[in-house]
């Protein structure tokens, strides 16, 4: 795959560990795409603003923790809402969480702006497979 056409990595949870363990297995599953970890939701937020907006912008995918202290995941995906359609349509959300309940996963599918739901923690087989529904959607 060329370097090109590979999108950033986003990480919002509040577990500085599950950021680190997220990180290494991108880094070395698809090497070469930026990564970027964040444990305060705001500041994942501020910084899709401030990078997704431009209209050659690289796209990028969004691993989100639904239970977080300060903003859940469905704060973070209402305020996701609201951004303009260039920053939605660059950044492809999958709901990255240790719950398994079902109204949860429910609930992440059905919403629009979820590409997907992937239980922790994140191993080379499920990155692999949100990366091929990403380019599936691209």
């Amino acid at each position: 795959m060329e370097q090109g056409i590979l999108p950033d990595f986003l990480v919002i949870d509040d577990d500085s560990v599950n950021n680190k363990i997220c990180y290494r297995i991108i880094e070395h599953t698809i090497s070469g795409s930026a990564i970027k970890t964040f444990t305060d939701p705001a500041e994942g937020l501020e910084h899709i603003v401030a990078n997704y907006k431009s209209t050659n912008a690289t796209r990028a995918i969004l691993f989100l923790d639904i239970n977080m202290p300060s903003m859940t995941g469905w704060d973070v995906l209402a305020k996701f809402e609201s951004f303009a359609s260039d920053i939605k349509d660059k950044v492809k959300i999958f709901m990255l969480s240790s719950s398994v309940d079902p109204q949860d996963i429910k609930r992440a599918n059905s919403n629009p702006l979820v590409a997907g739901y992937v239980t922790k923690s994140l191993s080379r087989e499920k990155l692999q497979s949100a990366f091929l529904d990403y380019a599936e959607m691209n």
